[in-house]
């Protein structure tokens, strides 16, 4: 049974790990990646999470590196999974629920040019960092979700920064930075 009980409403969202979300029909959401936005406290330390669903993400401006990692379970591993199941906290997150040591290894890497597509899969493990001058769009579409929580993770020894406040920014500053990144870059079909 699932513990996500609740979906966010909110057309126009800040995301810990430096983006802003806009929700699009269709079940796509615009991301835009811009240096000037805040991050979770712990960003460095916890970048690489998984998501509930499958998705196909289209790079639009600049180049995104997508960063795949093999995960495995071990008492001395360097980084501790956090499960994010339950009710959203005042701040729209959810819960950062220890889930269990783990290994990482990466294993694939890639930058993505703009028109170009990837794909990623439901609990597979990845970090995104946009490259270039860090502004990057990006048209994400979910496929399939599933009950199931995601994951973060974050080196073990280092608090997570369970308190990101997506809302910290208004809707009128979220929006000039969509425009910042947008503005007089072509779109590629």
């Amino acid at each position: 049974m699932s513990i996500i009980d609740d979906v966010m409403t909110d057309k126009l969202t800040l995301h810990g790990p430096g983006f802003v979300q806009v929700q699009l029909d269709g079940n796509q959401r615009l991301h835009v990646w811009h240096p000037e936005l805040p991050r979770r406290a712990c960003f460095e330390s916890s970048a690489i999470h998984d998501h509930r669903f499958d998705f196909i993400s289209r790079v639009l401006i600049g180049t995104q590196c997508n960063i795949e990692y093999r995960v495995d379970p071990s008492p001395a591993g360097a980084y501790m999974l956090y499960l994010h199941e339950g009710a959203r906290t005042a701040c729209g997150g959810r819960p950062w629920t220890p889930d269990g040591r783990v290994h990482m290894t990466e294993i694939n890497r890639e930058s993505i040019a703009a028109g170009v597509t990837y794909r990623q899969q439901a609990y597979d493990f990845h970090r995104t960092e946009p490259g270039g001058d860090g502004k990057v769009a990006t048209i994400m579409q979910k496929l399939g979700e599933y009950s199931r929580g995601a994951h973060s993770s974050c080196l073990v020894g280092v608090q997570p920064d369970d308190q990101f406040d997506r809302y910290q920014w208004s809707p009128a500053q979220l929006w000039e930075i969509v425009a910042d990144v947008m503005h007089g870059k072509r779109v590629t079909p």
